[in-house]
């Protein structure tokens, strides 16, 4: 298959992944509700990876006890890293949750930095420098009101939760078991699924009631988003392996990165009519350019 082609995939079942977790997001007011809507998506993402391995499905059961603890750790994490994000997207606008969730790249650039040595270039550290200032621009409040910052911790969580996931992820391709990435990620999003079905049995049902909805409105919310979602989510895994050393980063980094952002922005924006003030439009500006500089340089 075409590289250009799978690449232009990756990008828009990203674009595809941040859109369902804020359609998934939107009007959830439990914590049970929002546990039991990402155990729908992950483990449909589950079936979806068993797809991707059917051909060596067998060589689950031969996979070495280093990729199994490592992929319960990493799974546990995607999946508090996939409830924070659709409670931000939920609560927040599409743009400014998705450039706070990319940023979660430089949690592996620091780790790298001092785990790794691994080495930050000048343009890199101004490149952070300039993330630094958009998310200072997006973050402290312009305006009277505090609903417009609920969102907030959730992306900053997600954030992290993606760094961590990166780590994790690099961590195992560090190892001599580097070609038992496929099985990692199968069993990684088992365990994802697991984790919250068990949170989802195990909080109780408290806060304020759940909105109204029809019939159709449930089936849409409450079982073809978490599948789409699912979906995307599973096929984004196993679709970003094989673009992985295939294409240089000057074009990776801006179409994926940039371009999943910025489709989820302008996507977002039309159907539920969000609005940036002038100083969060000039934050999201500079984080594009920033993450640029960062990815490529």
């Amino acid at each position: 298959m075409n590289k250009y082609f799978i690449l232009a995939l990756s990008t828009l079942l990203a674009t595809g992944k941040a859109l369902f977790c804020k359609a998934m997001g939107t009007g959830l007011y439990s914590k049970k509700e929002t546990a039991l809507l990402n155990f729908k998506a992950l483990l449909v993402a589950f079936v979806c990876s068993l797809i991707f391995v059917a051909d060596e499905i067998f060589k689950l059961l031969e996979i070495s006890k280093f990729s199994i603890v490592l992929s319960m750790f990493f799974g546990i994490s995607v999946a508090i890293t996939q409830i924070m994000q659709s409670k931000a997207m939920g609560n927040g606008p599409a743009s400014l949750v998705s450039l706070i969730y990319s940023c979660g790249f430089l949690v592996p650039i620091f780790y790298g930095l001092l785990f790794w040595n691994e080495s930050v270039s000048v343009y890199q550290w101004f490149g952070i420098l300039l993330l630094v200032i958009s998310l200072y621009l997006i973050v402290c409040k312009g305006e009277k009101g505090g609903k417009s910052v609920a969102w907030i911790p959730f992306a900053v969580l997600a954030m992290l939760g993606s760094g961590v996931n990166a780590i994790f992820q690099k961590t195992h391709q560090y190892s001599s078991f580097a070609d038992e990435l496929d099985l990692f990620l199968v069993y990684s999003l088992f365990f994802s699924s697991l984790f919250t079905g068990i949170v989802s049995l195990v909080i109780r049902k408290r806060g304020k009631s759940e909105p109204e909805l029809s019939k159709k409105q449930k089936a849409i919310k409450k079982v073809i988003v978490p599948m789409c979602l699912g979906i995307c989510v599973g096929l984004l895994n196993f679709i970003n392996l094989n673009l992985s050393g295939k294409l240089p980063s000057i074009i990776l980094f801006p179409v994926y990165n940039v371009g999943s952002m910025l489709l989820s922005s302008i996507i977002s924006s039309l159907i539920y009519n969000e609005k940036l003030t002038k100083r969060q439009g000039f934050g999201f500006a500079i984080g594009i350019a920033a993450i640029l500089i960062v990815g490529i340089f």
